[in-house]
């Protein structure tokens, strides 16, 4: 439009027709047909899911941090339970639930590494060992310790005044220990004047564990001397050998090794004569015995014979009759035997010497019961067994020789001398079943028993064959 002057003139719409008011309008803005005009404001829709997405992390986050808050609270309870040391005795046995003080929640989160059942619990030592619970890993310890003393007992002893202390190892026993132990002796008492006294042995393991055992000592004081036996009075010729001890024994009550002194200072072998010869027997504690016997020397008579030649006459035999094999017992059986029924019974013969009458016997087989005996003693004494010559008495109508044998430390009666109506022997009869013997009314074998060492008491015939003259088993 114009105005006048030529400007232009803005006049409000109302009187404007409406295509240019609408176009007029357009000029400034497009807006839909029809519809009101007013302001809006768009808000982002990432808001929303942003507030979200946070509280869900934080949900989130607070169960991770009650997990391990719970997670943490599990293993402290649980491993609050785990023992971390046990000690044991050794000689026992230990197992995993020892290392526990309640059961845990859940075994099967529970793992050791040690085998209890492949341990050697019979020694002390220590044996660490790791538990794991879940992904936790605790060291533990099993200590296994010998604290116990050992076990002993005492054996009792008795002894003499003299005699020395035995050996420890002789006086304590039923030891028992899991290690290894020392016995010693902690004190021995003076057993020089007897009594009942006490010793102490300490028996102590490699761990120092001791035990002392009281050991009851009986120690014997002796008061009573020894008695001398088979003192005898010997008969011989100038010039012989003389054996004082053949046949002397020394009995003590207490002493078994008495000392035997014999006092032959004043015999002169080069002289007939009658001799005193004194034994003295003196035990452990002084106590003294004295026996005298008397040696008669005579002169050689023209008959005699060297002693050597009985022997070796005894030594041919021998070859003939035993072998090296054989036990005393045996060779002494064949010897009576022998003489039984090889040598022949005289009523007279050359009793001048005793080395006279065995030689006959042996060389020539003839010979009185006096021959018989000293024939067999040659034969004994080559033989290697000890023998002595028992004389009847005492006597009424003649007198009787026969032997005394020692046979692993007894002494038996031998008799090979030929009796009427009794066709055999005697052979290692002890002294109470010789003097019981009897036969048609004879009562033969009595004799001076103090003369002589005691004999055995146990009889041994059930175990002589004499017809074969064997040794039974």
């Amino acid at each position: 439009m114009r105005s006048n002057g030529g400007e232009l003139t803005h006049v409000q719409g109302a009187n404007l027709p409406k295509h240019l008011h609408d176009t007029h309008h357009e000029e400034h803005s497009v807006r839909e047909p029809h519809m009101p005009v007013h302001e809006t404001r768009e808000e982002p829709s990432s808001g929303k899911s942003n507030i979200v997405f946070g509280i869900l992390l934080g949900v989130i986050a607070i169960l991770v941090i009650l997990t391990y808050v719970r997670y943490n609270k599990f293993i402290r309870d649980e491993s609050s339970k785990l023992v971390r040391e046990v000690t044991v005795e050794a000689g026992s046995s230990a197992d995993f639930s020892m290392f526990w003080n309640s059961q845990p929640q859940f075994a099967s989160l529970v793992d050791e590494t040690l085998d209890f059942n492949g341990i050697d619990y019979s020694y002390p030592q220590d044996i660490v060992f790791t538990v794991k619970i879940l992904d936790h890993k605790y060291d533990c310890a099993l200590h296994i310790r010998d604290t116990v003393a050992p076990s002993a007992a005492a054996i009792p002893q008795e002894m003499t005044s003299i005699d020395e202390i035995p050996d420890v190892a002789s006086c304590v026993t039923d030891i028992s220990d899991v290690s290894d132990y020392s016995l010693e002796w902690l004190s021995v008492p003076d057993i020089s004047n007897g009594g009942d006294l006490t010793a102490q042995a300490a028996v102590t393991d490699v761990w120092g564990n001791q035990t002392i055992v009281d050991v009851p000592f009986t120690v014997h004081y002796d008061t009573i001397p020894p008695v001398i036996v088979g003192v005898h009075d010997i008969t011989a010729y100038v010039g012989d050998t003389i054996t004082y001890r053949a046949g002397v024994k020394v009995r003590d009550n207490m002493d078994d090794n008495c000392t035997l002194t014999i006092d032959n200072s004043g015999v002169d072998l080069s002289s007939a004569g009658t001799y005193e010869v004194t034994y003295i027997a003196t035990d452990y504690t002084g106590n003294r015995s004295t026996k005298t016997m008397t040696l008669t020397l005579k002169a050689r008579p023209a008959t005699y014979v060297e002693p050597e030649l009985v022997y070796a006459a005894a030594d041919e035999i021998l070859a003939t009759i035993i072998t090296d094999d054989m036990t005393d017992m045996e060779k002494a059986l064949q010897i009576t035997w022998w003489c039984r029924y090889n040598l022949h019974y005289v009523e007279h013969a050359d009793t001048t010497s005793w080395t006279r009458a065995a030689y006959d016997a042996l060389v020539y087989r003839t010979g009185t019961c006096y021959s018989f005996a000293y024939a067999a003693k040659a034969l004994f004494t080559e033989a290697g067994i000890e023998s002595m010559i028992v004389k009847r008495e005492p006597y009424t109508y003649s007198k009787h020789y026969w032997n005394y044998i020692c046979i692993d430390g007894q002494w038996y009666h031998c008799d090979s001398t030929p009796r009427k109506h009794y066709n055999s022997y005697f052979f290692m009869y002890t002294s109470e079943e010789l003097i019981a013997f009897h036969d048609h009314g004879w009562y033969g074998y009595r004799f001076d028993e103090s003369k002589y060492p005691e004999s055995a008491t146990e009889s041994v015939q059930s175990r002589i064959d004499y017809p074969r003259h064997r040794i039974r088993d």
